[in-house]
């Protein structure tokens, strides 16, 4: 749109600026997301919760099949919002901001439990959040707010389920995956960082 208004009132040089501006940051979003995706895939491998072969590395201690699993996942959505125009990224946009929802949602409610047992235990905290508990519960009534909004909408209604169930699975699979294992001790991985142990 920026590119265009400028095209309509006489500055071409600009427009074409502004376009190789947009282009630089999305460059530059899809390789902030590429690193998080593919490190996200070799720490869940290396505390064996994804296939082993995603925390394989390089002699340069990168994770090279993660990097590349994550640009296969890419480009099988590209190809899929080729093949079925408007349907792939309406659908993988609506999961992400459900899926952020989940997240600050978790966020708050772990905020609230930690905070409300470190009161109980007496334990000083070097900062505490000012406005506790009511700030808390003022962000888990707009986080409610939000999701009736999309319980009652027919278009966001299938994306919020969707999410719900495959985050129910998910945990289901986690729980059912470390039912006989605990963390035992905390080791250096392969790139230097400490991951916990699990064992049966």
């Amino acid at each position: 749109p920026f590119a265009a208004v400028l095209d309509a009132a006489g500055m071409p040089g600009a427009a074409t600026a502004i376009t190789l501006v947009a282009v630089a940051a999305l460059l530059s979003a899809l390789n902030a997301n590429l690193y998080g995706a593919s490190r996200m895939a070799y720490s869940l491998a290396e505390r064996g919760e994804a296939p082993r072969l995603l925390a394989s590395v390089s002699k340069a201690r990168v994770p090279v099949v993660a990097v590349l699993a994550s640009v296969a996942f890419g480009v099988v959505t590209v190809v899929l919002e080729l093949a079925f125009p408007e349907k792939v990224l309406p659908v993988l946009l609506n999961i992400v901001g459900s899926t952020c929802l989940l997240v600050w949602t978790s966020a708050l409610l772990a905020q609230l439990a930690l905070r409300l047992r470190a009161d109980r235990e007496g334990t000083e905290l070097p900062l505490r959040m000012p406005g506790f508990p009511w700030l808390t519960v003022f962000g888990l009534v707009i986080l409610a707010a939000i999701f009736t909004v999309g319980f009652i909408g027919e278009d966001s209604r299938p994306q919020l389920l969707s999410t719900f169930g495959l985050v129910a699975l998910l945990a289901v699979a986690n729980w059912l995956h470390h039912r006989n294992g605990k963390v035992l001790s905390v080791v250096e991985s392969s790139v230097g960082a400490k991951q916990p142990v699990l064992v049966d």
